[in-house]
């Protein structure tokens, strides 16, 4: 790995902290309020009934842990998590797929799913192999999925996510910045997942 993971968790939070503002307004549709329980102000919340499916599910999951999801995970044994079909546009669809990979990995360790994670690298490989980490929407969606794989094209990736959210602005959006935190925690407390 170019640098420890301590160094890339400090580097996330220097960057992610100023910027981090509780009333941030979430733009992603759906996942306002499973994001807010998880990253902003951390609760147990149970899901609604009426939960969507994909990465709103995976995210409701990290704060409802009676909320199964295996139906997301295991849908198809390969390739993304995400059908692209029900999006309208590839750069949504891969924000939402990244999104899912990010929630997953957490789902994964917490529960200690190892099916879970090897689904999730099964999928981080198709990603390395046929999307671009800037053909998204900027967000620094599953920084740490790519981040603790030690192939260079994995390393590449994860530095090449953090870069477009700070492209524009020099600093990460408010959202962007939750993302960051989110991943720092996550590599704070991560144990490595299976390569």
């Amino acid at each position: 790995m170019l640098h420890s993971v301590e160094r890339w968790i400090e580097h996330l939070r220097t960057l992610a902290d100023p910027w981090c503002d509780s009333t941030v307004r979430i733009p992603a549709q759906g996942l306002a309020e499973p994001f807010r329980h998880v990253v902003i102000e951390p609760s147990v919340y149970a899901a609604p009934d009426d939960v969507a499916d994909g990465e709103v599910q995976l995210w409701w999951a990290r704060c409802d842990p009676d909320l199964d999801v295996d139906d997301v995970v295991q849908r198809t044994p390969d390739g993304p998590l995400l059908s692209s079909n029900l999006y309208t546009a590839i750069e949504v669809w891969t924000d939402a797929e990244l999104s899912a990979l990010h929630a997953l990995w957490a789902l994964a360790r917490d529960r200690q799913r190892d099916d879970w994670m090897d689904r999730l690298c099964t999928a981080r490989d198709w990603h390395l192999e046929h999307t671009q980490p800037d053909n998204a929407t900027n967000r620094p969606w599953a920084f740490h999925v790519f981040l603790l794989d030690d192939r260079p094209e994995c390393q590449h990736y994860a530095q090449t996510l953090l870069h477009n959210a700070l492209a524009t602005r020099g600093h990460p959006d408010p959202f962007s910045a939750w993302i960051m935190r989110d991943a720092a925690q996550l590599l704070e407390t991560q144990s490595t997942p299976g390569q």
